[in-house]
């Protein structure tokens, strides 16, 4: 709820039973809320509309229809607020004047949407699929050796040429022998050759 005060002031209100009029602290806040309070330093609402979603339609002056003001005050101030399931608020103001800036107030909360739904946010669209001229295909894979198996493809792509390294189909791929691999194998096997039968020589 929004805290910030569009127009407050007093105002008579018509009671709902006893058909009365009292003279309530009404505060109307920015995003659509009216309360009315018993005095200024009232901290506790009496109660609370909705004029942002609920309010069908503001009905002022002789459109009030059958509804006598409070002593000492005019018809023209008569303001009635009608809302959804045929509830209805029937307010007057203290002055002509004042009662137009209640309903210039109310008619600005009540049209005033807030963005309770922001738009979804926007995507951008899907790239455009590639084009087959100038496309060269070849099974294998380039740059470093990949040790795992089933390597993703790789592409590259060059000004005028697209070239695309694509997985052989069953095969893996395995990393390669060198000779520095024989020459370790040697070393390991002659290192151990000579634990084993170092005891033996001892003897």
């Amino acid at each position: 709820m929004s805290f910030e005060i569009a127009k407050a002031g007093w105002v008579y209100r018509l009671s709902s039973v006893l058909r009365r009029w009292k003279r309530n602290w009404f505060v109307l806040y920015t995003d659509g809320v009216l309360k009315y309070f018993e005095s200024p330093n009232s901290h506790v609402a009496e109660e609370a509309y909705v004029v942002r979603t609920k309010c069908l339609l503001i009905k002022t002056g002789s459109q009030v229809a059958n509804v006598t003001p409070p002593p000492g005050l005019d018809v023209n101030s008569l303001l009635m607020l009608v809302f959804v399931g045929d509830q209805a608020l029937t307010l007057c103001a203290e002055s002509l004047d004042d009662m137009k800036a209640w309903q210039m107030s109310l008619e600005e909360t009540r049209v005033i949407s807030r963005p309770d739904n922001p738009p979804p946010y926007a995507c951008a669209p899907p790239p455009p699929p590639y084009s087959t001229q100038n496309v060269t295909v070849v099974p294998g894979y380039s740059g470093q050796p990949y040790y795992g198996p089933h390597p993703p493809p790789y592409m590259v792509q060059q000004p005028g040429t697209t070239i695309i390294y694509t997985d052989q189909p069953n095969y893996y791929y395995r990393r390669g022998y060198d000779g520095g691999d024989v020459a370790m194998g040697v070393v390991a096997g002659a290192a151990l050759g000579s634990l084993m039968w170092g005891p033996l020589l001892w003897w």
